[in-house]
């Protein structure tokens, strides 16, 4: 938990206004405190999902797969003695850590029927995994 995280009165002011009825302040506050789910999304420009899911296998990682990105997977895996992005995989890009959040914008904009996109302006497009994400599609 990050008790260091800072929430503004004037914010939380703003949330209770129009925060449902069924939900607390206090559940809010401590959902802004629980880190966020470490979260990855499959190159597959590099890989496949079925290909990537038996090598997560093998490596012992959990993979638990996002609703709204079908490369995109929460990923538990022990980092004690190989961090994530120091893996032979991320550094062969067979995966991007990425949050989960950050994956919906090219998974709305992506039309499967068609197969392609309208029209795209990436405005936030540091460090890359929308870009990236966009390009994949």
């Amino acid at each position: 938990m990050h008790s260091n995280v800072y929430l503004p009165e004037d914010f939380l002011s703003h949330v209770d206004s129009f925060l449902p009825k069924h939900l607390s302040m206090s559940d809010f506050i401590d959902a802004c405190r629980r880190p966020l789910r470490k979260s990855i999304r499959v190159n597959t420009l590099k890989t496949t999902i079925e290909a990537f899911q038996q090598t997560a296998e093998q490596k012992g990682w959990c993979l638990q797969p996002i609703p709204w990105c079908k490369e995109g997977f929460w990923i538990e895996a022990d980092e004690s003695v190989v961090p994530l992005g120091n893996t032979a995989e991320h550094m062969a890009g067979l995966f991007y850590i990425q949050e989960a959040s950050s994956m919906l914008p090219p998974s709305a904009l992506y039309s499967d029927a068609t197969g392609s996109f309208e029209s795209v302006l990436d405005m936030a497009a540091a460090p890359g995994s929308k870009t990236t994400q966009l390009a994949a599609l």
